[in-house]
């Protein structure tokens, strides 16, 4: 009997095995394929988001393109501005006082555009296509979480939806770089406040989400126009208000009390008048704080012909100010009424006649005053004129509106050609960090930084130059007001016995934007228009030209309180200022960038426009106020 093998069926172990092992290798392989893939794709994508200008895809799928986001500082390079093309010849300074001789228009202002930035390195390059701009902090990051109280939430927009700092329509956007050859700032300096100075807009740039040319219908290299808006649908007031409801959390229960917009300004005072003549809040990175929260008026008359550009700055202010930041600020438009006559307290058809002369979107942020008003509030003050007494209408504003712990006075015929927010919190910034040791008397120059050097150059130079002269400086609260100073006091005796330590970390309680000076044996315009002070034209006072600026809630109870109860008042432009004196309060000039289009010198501007003695820089008949 023969024996044959077992038939036996291939192992289904075996088999299933080889087959696993197989399916697993190209399945490996696959997913690696997708990984590899997927890198490449991202990594292509990033390239074109970091260098738009390059993007060829950019034109065809424009509608699927979102731009790459720069926030301040992260665009570094050397900018190397170039001369201007005619050779200034260096006189000496003292045969042409004036500086008469170079009284000459820089061209170098008024050449190039986008096609010359800075950041093009290419022979004949493309148009460059602009970046979002993203100042805001890292909110509900985790060292922002430590920092504040609450939760950052985005608010609703003009077009329908949240907020977003990735969408190009929401945000203002930048070119990376500077027009080639632009010249230099001749006062004030981007370093000294740490602004970003190394990138640049234009008009489209700067306003397209707010509105400009978005009917336009020609094609515009390297930008796309964002959707149109109906804007008379909007409600800048219902969407700040919304805004803040959403981020409540932040903010002290009494600065978002539901307090209704009354229009016009009301003659009398809320139940509970709110005076905080204590000390603003030094900051303290260990200390988890409410978010303080300002007020932000534009002044404006009734008659304005309300233009395009009005419209579109307005909108962006409340856009990068407000909505952006969850509420921190809130915009109000605060309008004089010349016509005395005109019974806008009395009369509903008055008042709808005036709202009906705003545009629509604007109405309900919108209040009206006029000369009568002022009259009412302070009848021991003989002058009220918008010339001589422009804090008025802001100081009643503060005692109806209390629950602001700053104030910012802006002009309806200023303009800011970077973004607000990045400029207003550097300002802030700037300010804060000033020691008070001969602040006063570094207040008093037209700081140059081609002449002067940078800002601790700077620092430096004016203390040398005080050597000797410390007594004649002022240290904490002067004397001879005949006002009680309700201010802290320095906690040395006498300016030399400080390391410029006192003052750093405090708020500011005035922020202006021009030098502050003593007034009294100058030929500006209104050094002696002083109101039932005790010491009549002998009273300390100092004055920083035009208004806009930033205002503390317990330096406008301070004007208000002397001007309603005493009389006591100065002229516009020496009231911030001498009331922060009297009181011994914080001070700051911000010495922004300030451009002019003439080929003078750093050190003949330098001279120019900073006569005086170093403990009285521009308070001489010399000065150029």
């Amino acid at each position: 009997m023969k024996i044959f093998p077992r038939n036996r069926a291939q192992s289904t172990f075996r088999l299933r095995s080889n087959t696993v092992f197989w399916s697993r290798r190209w399945i490996w392989f696959r997913w690696l394929g997708y990984l590899t893939c997927l890198v490449t794709v991202f990594r292509v994508y990033s390239y074109l988001a970091q260098n738009p200008e390059t993007n060829l895809l950019r034109t065809p799928f424009n509608s699927f393109y979102r731009p790459g986001i720069l926030q301040p500082g992260q665009y570094q390079q050397i900018l190397g501005f170039a001369p201007a093309t005619d050779d200034v010849p260096y006189e000496d300074p003292d045969v042409d006082e004036m500086g008469m001789v170079h009284d000459r228009r820089d061209k170098q202002f008024y050449l190039g555009g986008t096609l010359t930035l800075t950041s093009i390195k290419s022979v004949n390059p493309s148009h460059p296509v602009p970046f979002i701009y993203d100042p805001y902090p890292a909110y509900n990051s985790r060292k922002w979480k430590t920092q504040y109280h609450g939760q950052f939430q985005p608010c609703m927009g003009p077009r329908g939806h949240f907020l977003d700092r990735k969408r190009p329509e929401d945000m203002v956007q930048v070119y990376k770089g500077q027009q080639t050859g632009f010249p230099e700032p001749k006062f004030g300096s981007y370093e000294a406040m740490e602004l970003d100075g190394e990138v640049c807009t234009d008009r489209y740039s700067r306003f397209g989400a707010y509105g400009f040319d978005e009917h336009g219908e020609d094609e515009l290299s390297g930008f796309s126009r964002p959707p149109a808006v109906p804007w008379y649908r909007v409600d800048w007031h219902k969407l700040q208000s919304q805004c803040l409801e959403r981020n409540a959390g932040r903010y002290k229960t009494s600065d978002v009390l539901n307090i209704s917009m009354q229009s016009p300004l009301a003659f009398d005072l809320p139940d509970t008048p709110h005076k905080t003549w204590g000390s603003p809040p030094i900051s303290a990175s260990n200390v988890k704080q409410y978010h303080p929260r300002t007020a932000l008026l534009i002044r404006a008359w009734n008659g304005l012909n309300w233009k395009p550009h009005h419209r579109e700055y307005l909108r962006a202010l409340i856009m990068e100010l407000s909505l952006h930041s969850g509420g921190e600020y809130q915009i109000f438009l605060l309008i004089h009424v010349k016509d005395d006559e005109m019974p806008i307290f009395s009369d509903a058809k008055t008042i709808n006649r005036l709202k009906s002369s705003i545009p629509e979107e604007f109405r309900s942020m919108t209040l009206f005053f006029n000369n009568k008003l002022l009259e009412a509030w302070y009848p021991k003050i003989e002058e009220h004129s918008p010339q001589l007494q422009h804090h008025q209408p802001l100081q009643i504003f503060a005692q109806l509106y209390p629950n602001f712990d700053y104030y910012w006075q802006l002009e309806m015929d200023g303009r800011h050609t970077g973004h607000i927010y990045h400029f207003l919190k550097q300002s802030i910034s700037f300010a804060r960090a000033q020691p008070r040791k001969y602040l006063w008397e570094r207040n008093a120059y037209f700081y140059t930084p081609a002449a002067h050097g940078n800002w601790s150059e700077f620092t430096s130079m004016v203390d040398k130059s005080l050597q000797g002269l410390s007594s004649q400086t002022v240290w904490g609260p002067v004397s001879g007001t005949g006002i009680r100073p309700l201010g802290p006091d320095p906690p040395v005796p006498h300016p030399d016995y400080d390391n410029y330590t006192w003052g750093v970390g405090e708020e500011a309680d005035f922020i202006t934007f021009l030098p502050i000076f003593n007034p009294k044996d100058t030929e500006w315009t209104f050094p002696n228009k002083i109101w039932n002070f005790k010491y009549d034209d002998e009273t300390p006072r100092r004055a920083a030209v035009i208004t806009m600026g930033r205002y503390s809630k317990r330096l406008l109870d301070l004007i208000h309180y002397a001007q309603a109860t005493k009389g006591l008042g100065l002229a516009s432009e020496m009231t911030g200022a001498s009331w922060s004196l009297f009181h011994g309060l914080k001070a700051v000039y911000v010495p922004h960038p300030i451009y002019a289009d003439g080929l003078w010198t750093p050190q003949e501007l330098a001279r120019i426009y900073n006569p005086g003695t170093p403990e009285n820089i521009n308070g001489g008949p010399d000065n150029v106020g």
